[in-house]
């Protein structure tokens, strides 16, 4: 996807997923130990959810990945827009396949322990990639702000 309505639905799933990988890490560091147990209860609820937004941010990850493959040229005319576009796919693709993991492991069936161990392998890095995603919905905004409006190219 690109332009405006692409932007818009890019911001929104690595907000969203930010969101969710936060509450499922325990909030933010630093956050009172009552915070961070009410987070992982609202991470339990919406686990369903994560899932298929997971999965929704890995196949856009994975397509954003074959766009950027086909864009990397451009690389020496607007170095910040495809090293941003870079690390938004990898965050859409390592982020999705943790939201997504518990899902997918259901849905192909494997094993509960199998799942649970290879999750909680994982999960330190939760926590970080979520406040990346975040991070990078308002980059994606500073910056389509400073191209729209001040006529920068980056």
């Amino acid at each position: 996807m690109s332009g405006t309505l692409g932007l818009i639905l890019n911001v929104l799933l690595l907000a969203s997923m930010g969101l969710l990988g936060l509450a499922g890490s325990g909030g933010l560091p630093g956050a009172p130990a009552q915070a961070q147990e009410a987070a992982r209860e609202a991470a339990a609820k919406m686990a369903p959810f994560a899932g298929i937004i997971g999965i929704i941010g890995l196949v856009l990850g994975v397509l954003g990945l074959i766009q950027l493959l086909q864009i990397f040229g451009l690389i020496s005319i607007v170095p910040v827009t495809v090293i941003v576009t870079l690390a938004v796919v990898a965050v859409l693709i390592l982020l999705g396949l943790l939201l997504a993991f518990p899902l997918i492991a259901k849905l192909a069936g494997g094993g509960a322990d199998g799942a649970a161990n290879a999750v909680a392998k994982v999960a330190a890095f939760q926590r970080p990639l979520s406040l990346l995603a975040l991070a990078l919905a308002v980059i994606q905004i500073v910056l389509y702000l400073l191209v729209m409006v001040a006529g920068i190219a980056l």
